[in-house]
């Protein structure tokens, strides 16, 4: 079995817990949370519980809430291969040189035709939920919009996503989810103290280096952060604010500059979207690979997918959770 310091350095862990008790998630509760996930933050310790559950995937806005909410979508018992209910990877070919990737990017995004920069996110996410006491593991498709104001009051809605399978061709032993596509599962607001955005966040203007640093650095990252570390940053943001193209391609070129960056390739997203993958470098967390998305044809960051690359125990390699963005977005021509 895996130990409990593993487990939490693979997955933030989290207990279901009354809704009075998930009400008050702080901006930099979240970025922690995207930290944990990845590797590379030491989680806090879950008071004991006879049964423990982790978590991962959900959206950096609402990550800290879900396991209050989440969509039971499939329900895995231990004699199935969980390797088989986890969505394919992604497949690329035609990788280009970064530098190519990067112009194709910029001149893309130079049109001027994406959106303002906006308190609102609505982000389509999936991960899993791993009960290590009975070995269930139940897949979480879900829609998720953050709206908050100047002063950092904000609320939050949670709707059902499509499940991976049509009544008729689900697998053996997977249930329905008790939540219909389309249908809310929880809808909340925060006040200004609850949210607690971090400074940087709240008076974010502007695309330069300097107007993006101080916000990528209150998520942990720096001027000598690997392309991991301040991928890990750019989600968290992404996952607070609709930023504008001009923001889109300096985060582009700060990752660029990193130096740890790899091509991946064309592919098409969850949505069918035509993106370029970018896979991301962490020396500290060898057994995940991160993977950030970008548009060929707008040119923005579209999406995160996370992959743990062996297995461990009855968790199966292979992807574990995605988030994709712009997804209201219509495609330019």
């Amino acid at each position: 079995m895996i130990d409990d310091d593993e487990l939490d350095r693979l997955f933030r862990a989290a207990n279901p817990a009354p809704r009075e008790h998930y009400l008050d998630v702080r901006a930099r509760d979240l970025a922690v949370r995207e930290g944990i996930i990845r590797g590379t933050r030491a989680a806090a310790r879950p008071i004991a519980r006879p049964r423990r559950r982790t978590w991962s995937g959900f959206a950096a806005a609402v990550a800290a809430v879900a396991a209050a909410v989440v969509v039971s979508v499939l329900v895995l018992t231990p004699a199935q291969q969980a390797v088989a209910l986890a969505p394919p990877p992604l497949v690329y070919g035609n990788p280009q040189p970064l530098a190519d990737v990067v112009a194709e990017a910029r001149d893309a995004l130079a049109d001027g035709d994406g959106p303002a920069q906006e308190r609102r996110v609505h982000s389509l996410n999936w991960g899993w939920s791993i009960d290590m006491g009975s070995e269930r593991i139940e897949i979480v498709p879900q829609e998720t919009t953050l709206e908050w104001g100047p002063d950092g009051a904000g609320t939050v809605t949670i709707v059902a996503g499509e499940s991976f399978w049509d009544r008729d061709d689900r697998p053996d032993g997977v249930a329905d989810s008790p939540y219909s596509p389309g249908e809310v599962i929880a809808s909340f607001a925060q006040t200004p103290e609850q949210f607690n955005a971090p400074a940087a966040l709240l008076t974010l203007s502007g695309s330069t280096p300097d107007d993006l640093w101080p916000v990528l650095n209150s998520y942990g990252a720096d001027e000598s952060s690997s392309s991991g570390e301040l991928a890990t940053a750019i989600v968290s943001l992404l996952g607070q604010w609709t930023l504008t193209d001009a923001q889109h391609a300096t985060l582009i070129d700060l990752l660029a500059e990193t130096g740890d960056v790899q091509v991946l390739g064309q592919t098409r997203d969850r949505l069918g979207r035509d993106v370029v993958g970018l896979r991301v470098s962490d020396p500290a967390r060898r057994d995940h690979a991160q993977t950030l998305l970008v548009s060929t044809d707008t040119g923005r960051i579209v999406g995160e997918e996370t992959e743990l690359l062996h297995p461990m125990d009855f968790i199966p390699a292979g992807v574990i959770g995605y988030t994709l963005w712009d997804i209201d977005e219509p495609a330019r021509g």
